[in-house]
């Protein structure tokens, strides 16, 4: 059995996703990282290797705002705006540290905080996907 699932099935496909998401945006603590190790995750290391510093981005994004006035970085406009969709991926499901929040809100990030209302606790999607890989052998979760 293994733990990858797909996005499309379901609020738990999605939460995997997130979780994989912040593993590479580098904004997944470290406690969940060794969690989600302990029940066979597989992470996409292929994203991995695109990876760049978070601490890189977090530079590229104060000067986008320097240049535009605000944080607001589209999705769809490169590798920042990815970026900038992880960082507020990662605080929705409550996986961004800390001084990452407090750098981003140092900045005036904007958090789509419209999100958070439907936002199931970590813990609780965790303890989820473990009931279901002991039920089912693997973490494939149907939509």
């Amino acid at each position: 059995g293994d733990c990858n699932v797909p996005q499309r099935q379901g609020q738990l496909g999605r939460w995997v996703h997130h979780q994989s998401s912040a593993y590479t945006a580098n904004s997944l603590a470290q406690d969940r990282i060794d969690r989600l190790n302990s029940i066979g995750f597989k992470w996409r290391l292929n994203q991995a290797s695109q990876t760049v510093p978070w601490e890189t981005r977090f530079n590229e994004l104060v000067q986008y705002k320097a240049k535009h006035g605000d944080c607001n970085v589209p999705q769809r406009q490169g590798q920042l705006g990815r970026w900038v969709h992880h960082q507020s991926s990662a605080y929705t499901a409550n996986s961004l540290a800390q001084d990452r929040i407090d750098r981003l809100n140092s900045i005036g990030f904007k958090w789509r905080l419209n999100q958070a209302s439907q936002t199931v606790p970590w813990e609780t999607r965790f303890n989820e996907l473990v009931q279901y890989k002991a039920k089912h052998g693997d973490c494939n979760v149907p939509q």
